[in-house]
């Protein structure tokens, strides 16, 4: 990698530790949500159509798919980014959609107790503005590699109450934590590891603090599970519009 590069690239790690204290995306057309793929955003996975791009470019013409071993770190990049944009609107729309009071009021089915009933708005908020420093890092980074980055697709969560809202919330980041062990093992340049790391231990944050919400454990397993692109996608899609 150029040298101009290195500061940007360790930005993405410092960005994230900096939050600590204070997903065009999915563009492969399909009728069915669920079938929505990664290709559309230049990121092959097995079985989706695409074409070979070094740069992250829409690549929707057709030819040879990648598995996740043969991506560029550019790719990776794009993946992620493709994540953080759906889980950055997520929470936006879901700061839109609900008001602080509605917030401490969900319907959770469980006596977490007024303290941490207190804190969901916060949190909320914070996790929030987590995903969107993770969004403007990486399309940041990708640019200065030479590489297109992904936009935001348009998205439906599904949910219509406060409580369903932070049910999705610990789906998506739990699958983020997921995502992030399963591509960081392609990643190439080692700076860009390390980075990608940083935001998979905060993602791992977020995914402990809705978990708690949400009566599960907020550390349920000795090792994170790493699921695949083709897994992550299966899941993702379900939210994908288009």
């Amino acid at each position: 990698m150029p040298d101009d590069n290195q500061d940007a690239v360790g930005n993405i790690g410092e960005t994230a530790r900096e939050q600590l204290t204070s997903r065009r995306g999915f563009l492969a057309g399909s009728a069915a949500v669920g079938a929505v793929g990664l290709t559309g955003a230049g990121i092959n996975v097995v079985g989706a159509d695409g074409g070979d791009s070094d740069k992250g470019d829409d690549s929707m013409n057709g030819g040879d798919s990648k598995n996740d071993d043969e991506m560029t770190d550019v790719d990776i990049l794009n993946y992620a980014l493709t994540l953080e944009h759906l889980e950055a609107t997520f929470y936006a729309k879901g700061l839109e959609d609900f008001s602080d009071d509605e917030f401490m009021n969900a319907d959770l089915g469980c006596d977490i107790g007024d303290e941490m009933r207190m804190k969901i708005p916060d949190q909320v908020k914070v996790v929030g503005e987590h995903e969107a420093a993770h969004v403007d890092q990486l399309t940041k980074v990708i640019k200065q590699l030479g590489g297109e980055p992904v936009e935001a697709a348009e998205y439906d969560f599904g949910y219509e109450t406060p409580a369903e809202f932070l049910g999705v919330a610990k789906a998506l980041e739990n699958t983020g934590v997921s995502a992030y062990a399963g591509a960081a093992p392609s990643i190439k340049d080692d700076k860009l590891l390390s980075a990608a790391l940083s935001i998979h231990s905060v993602e791992a944050r977020h995914a402990a603090s809705f978990n708690a919400l949400n009566s599960v454990s907020p550390y349920p397993d000795a090792f994170d599970e790493a699921k695949s692109m083709e897994e992550v996608k299966k899941i993702a899609g379900q939210f994908i519009v288009k």
